[in-house]
């Protein structure tokens, strides 16, 4: 029977106190108005003095001000027209009044119109907990719920980080932080406004939550303050349920040796993906791998890899985020799928190899969409797509495509189940039938990195305690819009790794990245990021998964990986690739190793 560590229930004291704490950190920040009360000439005279949270330089709404809003039952005023019709910039700030500019002279100004302060998120980093009383203190939920409070505020953001493993790896803690060069050290992986620090104590039996604001900028105090908690959630440590017992957790297994290593490459670039395939009809496998703005095909000769084609994106800023290579038109030579993002919006793209053209050409452009190919056991590899949303990266269902009177359409959608709050996304996602009952169960990696299994009706049947495919790169396409009109950038989502199937013989295989958890007791079931190189191989069988191999652990995170089948006596082969970011003078170096299968080669997908 498998023990596991329960989800303390929420408890509204506790949530009460945290929103108290959202609500005085808001109070800090309140929102700038006056009016202007004279005009000479170019300089504009505003009701704003010296006390208030004004400085040179700062840029204010200039509001021009129409009839009251009456209600229209009620009769009583609720509001006015406003109308933004440009900015000012202050420029002085006296005892009893401050001096302002227009931003464009060409703005006719009156007396009497109004100006504010324009609306924005401030961005937050929480930093773990310290515990400073003897009572056991979750100090996980206590962080995910101050992070949740902060996040649900319309003013404030967390940022999409793993700021207390980034302390870990740097020998930092919240304090040492606050040194100028950490601080700046810490602004090349993530913008952030303000660091929270929470603390919890006891007073005369009672707990008492306080907190620290700190400026990520110069590491200046700017708040502290305590406030009551009549109860937080202590960590408990109970037996599972039947229905639990049923889940697997697990996949302990003694190492097979299956893969020898052969040989590594190095490249003095940033590797985004790779995948492998026949693109050119000649019954050989080439590996096509992007970088942020380019496509490169290699090939595999002599325990080398050698450039045989290129790609350049037409624009520099095009962001590539995937590539998926497979013959989904049906004419034997496989095409090559990119995901491109081009500012905030996807404008991916289809290449292909043609007899008698030395260069790759587009067959279909400015697509908004994300690809994916998987490959269901017994079945033809599987054109995934994606939509991305307006609030956010990505949205709408999966859909599978085929290749239909010479273009590319929606086929049905991926079946999935139907979770109250779940919501799937293209990648860390692939899907066949496990168990043999010639239904497809759906693979995922969650937003907490465990790999879990669903059978269609929903129920879990894997939920590892493992950490899979996490690493530091994100994706940021799309928008949204707050409630004060502005525009700003979607919440960003993490990259999850490829979950790819394989057959070696009889045997059935999952392949995916492997984390490793990080921190002991310190820091319980943290999953690390950039020392995570390593390809973890699950066996499968109809009662579930079980641990078969795993590479040795590299430097840097996994950026991608493939199998190669073993044709024309070759050996079958698994390519890896991690990326080491600022590793040789400030470079990025990424590194390509390779694997052979030891005896009988990978057998059809």
């Amino acid at each position: 029977m498998f023990w596991l560590a329960e989800a303390t229930p929420t408890l509204s004291a506790s949530d009460a106190s945290l929103s108290r704490i959202v609500a005085q950190i808001n109070s800090m920040f309140p929102p700038m108005e006056g009016v202007i009360v004279s005009i000479d000439e170019n300089n504009l005279i505003l009701d704003l003095k010296q006390g208030q949270p004004i400085k040179r330089g700062d840029q204010l709404k200039l509001i021009r001000f129409g009839t009251d809003i009456i209600h229209p039952t009620s009769k009583k005023k609720i509001g006015r027209q406003e109308t933004d019709i440009g900015r000012v910039e202050i420029m002085e700030v006296r005892r009893d009044f401050s001096l302002a500019k227009l931003v464009d002279p060409t703005v006719q100004v009156l007396v009497g119109d109004g100006v504010r302060s324009p609306f924005k998120k401030l961005t937050f980093l929480v930093a773990p907990p310290m515990i400073e009383t003897t009572k056991k203190i979750d100090k996980d939920w206590l962080h995910l719920k101050m992070e949740q409070n902060l996040a649900s505020h319309p003013r404030f953001q967390v940022a999409a980080f793993e700021l207390d493993l980034w302390l870990l790896e740097n020998n930092l803690n919240a304090q040492s932080l606050l040194n100028q060069n950490n601080l700046d050290k810490l602004k090349r992986h993530v913008k952030a406004d303000y660091l929270l620090i929470l603390s919890v104590t006891s007073i005369k039996n009672k707990l008492v939550l306080g907190y620290k604001i700190y400026s990520t900028k110069t590491g200046r105090l700017h708040k502290k303050a305590k406030v009551l908690a009549d109860r937080l959630p202590e960590k408990r440590i109970v037996r599972s349920t039947p229905r639990e017992s049923a889940i697997q957790r697990s996949f302990s297994h003694p190492d097979d040796a299956l893969v020898e290593y052969v040989s590594k490459q190095e490249f003095q670039y940033k590797i985004v993906d790779f995948d492998v395939g026949d693109i050119n009809g000649d019954g050989r496998d080439e590996l096509v791998v992007i970088t942020p703005n380019r496509v490169l095909v290699y090939v595999y000769r002599d325990k080398k890899l050698k450039q045989v084609a290129k790609f350049n994106a037409e624009n520099e800023n095009h962001n590539f985020l995937g590539v998926d290579v497979g013959d989904v038109n049906r004419n034997r030579r496989d095409e090559i799928f990119i995901t491109s993002q081009l500012g905030d919006t996807l404008n991916s793209f289809v290449l292909e190899a043609f007899p008698g053209k030395k260069r790759l050409q587009r067959t279909w452009k400015a697509i908004n969409l994300y690809f994916r190919i998987i490959h269901p056991f017994g079945q033809k590899p599987t054109l995934l797509s994606q939509a991305p949303g307006f609030n956010d990266p990505f949205h709408g269902p999966v859909r599978k495509m085929i290749y239909k009177n010479g273009r590319y359409v929606n086929s049905s959608n991926l079946r999935l189940p139907s979770i109250y709050g779940m919501k799937f996304i293209i990648y860390g996602l692939t899907s066949t039938d496990i168990n043999g009952d010639g239904k497809d169960e759906i693979v995922i990696l969650d937003q907490d990195y465990h790999l879990k299994v669903y059978s269609q009706s929903g129920r879990v049947l894997v939920h590892s305690e493992d950490y899979y495919g996490h690493d530091p790169r994100l994706i940021d396409v799309g928008v949204k819009e707050d409630l004060s009109g502005i525009v700003q950038e979607g919440e960003p989502v993490s990259f999850r790794g490829r979950l790819e199937f394989i057959k070696r013989g009889r045997n059935r295989y999952l392949l995916l990245p492997r984390n490793h958890s990080a921190g002991g007791e310190l820091l319980p079931g943290l999953a690390a990021i950039d020392s995570s190189g390593s390809i973890a191989v699950l066996g499968l069988n109809r009662e579930g998964f079980e641990k078969s191999f795993e590479t040795k652990r590299q430097r840097g995170y996994v950026a991608a990986y493939q199998v190669v089948k073993a044709r024309n006596r070759q050996p079958a082969r698994l390519h890896m690739a991690t990326v080491e970011e600022g590793a040789l003078l400030g470079r990025t170096v990424s590194t390509i190793y390779t694997y052979f299968w030891k005896s009988i080669g990978v057998g059809p997908r």
